[in-house]
């Protein structure tokens, strides 16, 4: 709870508009760089669209990946 009330002060004083997820630890945070020294990046997922045009080279590219 006191985690959440720090982040929440944090946001208000900085009045940044998005939160962050370390990649290597998966703790959430507003800086670019968690304390373990790892990047940040944004927990959201990709847009999605139905006219995506490049959805056949990610499909065949996830095959292949996966079949190696």
């Amino acid at each position: 709870m006191a985690l959440l009330k720090n982040l929440i002060v944090k946001l208000i004083l900085q009045k940044m508009t998005e939160i962050l997820k370390c990649i290597k630890c998966g703790k959430y945070t507003l800086e670019k760089f968690c304390d373990c020294g790892s990047n940040c990046l944004s927990p959201k997922p990709a847009k999605f669209s139905p006219e995506d045009k490049y959805a056949f080279y990610r499909l065949s590219y996830k095959k292949k990946s996966q079949s190696l």
